[in-house]
């Protein structure tokens, strides 16, 4: 039988205030208490590996602001260090592995206790999607080495979900297979990178279906793994006609934020401490600065990380704001270098064109397009139906005042960039690239490939 557009769980407006959730409603004041307990176990802990054995050999911490006395722990020292390297507890506690996926080097390792597996599925159980019985959750992330399929199926089970582990595009489950599933099954949530909702719905379309009505039963659409703009989210959500929440984390350190039922993404603060510091002199910024991002783990045991320097850029802002109740800050998470580029001696985020950019309506500027970063001027090609030149020039002129860069729009006709026919067909999955060579091919790059695995828009870079 087919079940309402929300369940009745959802409908009935039952908080979001749970085991999971309890202390992202504690005061500054207990929360920071808690961390502290917390962190003098985690160093204990983290000695007992052989990456921190002298790095934290003598540190006691008496406040939480004695961690700016540690050095940073950056991605390449974990790498030499994987597999074993930093292992905390004894291998025979071991109850998962998993990796980086290892584009920018060698894999990092990361590994979970039973408990660890259990403390991760919770941070994914604080997001607003509120997993319960009643829900079909279809699980979209890859399972293969990577970490998000496995604990994402766990929270939603230990809520008392029914999962469908459909995986990223394989042979097995090629995007038509999913659709079927999703109709089939009466699923009311499905996880995935962002992009993954865009090509699922250009999918259905060309199986005849309307995403937006005819999936009644989906409810929540959950996205992790990819930076998330609040732009792309409303022309998700509009696709699909249910709620997008996002996820954010990484192999390393777990699911270290969030969104809560009124879409703010929430700092994960009873199980890591944060810290934002400028990316020259690593000194802390003003709260509401954007900073690089650096995170120390407090409840994890197997491999537990002390100032991980993430590489995201993000803006943290003081919690208590929230319509949610929640007090624990918001992240605003810009990305790294692959969501980012240089021009004119300027750093220019993907992120702030986009959510520009997508203020045109989906017919004008679709949901594939591509960066092209020239010598003398910033271009996005975009796939586009219906021309609204009067629109255009205000983003271009928006775009080109507020970030101080010559802005371009290029309009392409749909299929251009994308042939809609490949989601049709199976190919391997690959990890996407971001940056493309004009020297090969400006229009079609070779890394348009990359969008066929379900992943990212990216920057290329244009003649000049």
């Amino acid at each position: 039988m087919t079940q309402p557009r929300m369940s009745d769980r959802m409908s009935t407006g039952i908080p979001s205030r749970n085991a999971e959730t309890e202390k992202l409603y504690w005061s500054p004041e207990e929360l920071r208490e808690w961390q502290l307990d917390r962190l003098r176990a985690t160093v204990e802990q983290a000695k007992k590996s052989e990456f921190y054995r002298d790095r934290l050999k003598g540190f006691k911490p008496d406040s939480i602001e004695d961690l700016q006395t540690l050095p940073l722990t950056v991605k390449e020292e974990l790498r030499p260090a994987s597999p074993f390297g930093l292992l905390a507890v004894d291998p025979a506690d071991l109850f998962q592995y998993h990796e980086t996926f290892g584009t920018t080097g060698v894999p990092v390792s990361s590994w979970m206790t039973g408990r660890d597996f259990e403390v991760y599925s919770d941070q994914i159980n604080q997001a607003g999607a509120d997993f319960g019985k009643g829900d079909m959750v279809l699980i979209r992330f890859p399972y293969a080495i990577s970490v998000p399929a496995h604990i994402t199926a766990h929270a939603a089970q230990k809520r008392g979900a029914c999962v469908v582990h459909a995986s990223s595009r394989t042979l097995i489950a090629p995007h038509t297979r999913v659709i079927s599933l999703l109709r089939k099954l009466n699923c009311t949530v499905f996880t995935g990178i962002a992009l993954e909702g865009i090509f699922l719905a250009e999918t259905a379309k060309l199986m005849g279906y309307d995403p937006a009505a005819d999936f009644p039963s989906l409810r929540a659409i959950c996205c992790a793994g990819e930076m998330l703009t609040e732009a792309r989210r409303e022309r998700i959500a509009a696709l699909w006609g249910a709620k997008v929440y996002n996820m954010y984390g990484t192999t390393e350190l777990g699911n270290v934020a969030a969104d809560c039922p009124e879409g703010s993404l929430h700092a994960s603060s009873d199980h890591f401490i944060f810290e934002v510091l400028d990316e020259e002199t690593h000194e802390p910024v003003e709260d509401g600065q954007m900073g690089l991002l650096v995170v120390t783990t407090i409840t994890r045991e197997a491999t537990p990380l002390v100032r991980f320097l993430t590489g995201d850029h993000v803006i943290l802002t003081p919690g208590a704001t929230c319509a949610c109740g929640r007090t624990t800050p918001t992240i605003r998470h810009y990305g790294r270098d692959l969501n980012c580029f240089d021009f004119g001696g300027k750093r220019i985020f993907t992120r702030d064109i986009e959510e520009r950019l997508l203020a045109l309506p989906p017919d004008v500027i679709g949901n594939i397009y591509i960066y092209v970063v020239k010598d003398d001027e910033v271009v996005v090609r975009a796939e586009s139906g219906r021309d609204d030149a009067a629109g255009i020039r205000d983003v271009v002129g928006r775009v080109a005042s507020d970030l101080g860069i010559p802005f371009r729009i290029e309009r392409v006709p749909e299929g251009d960039l994308f042939d809609r026919q490949k989601l049709l067909d199976v190919d391997p999955v690959i990890k996407p690239r971001y940056v493309a060579d004009w020297r090969t091919d400006e229009r079609h790059p070779d890394t348009l490939k990359a969008l066929l695995s379900g992943y990212h828009t990216f920057v290329g870079k244009g003649k000049g």
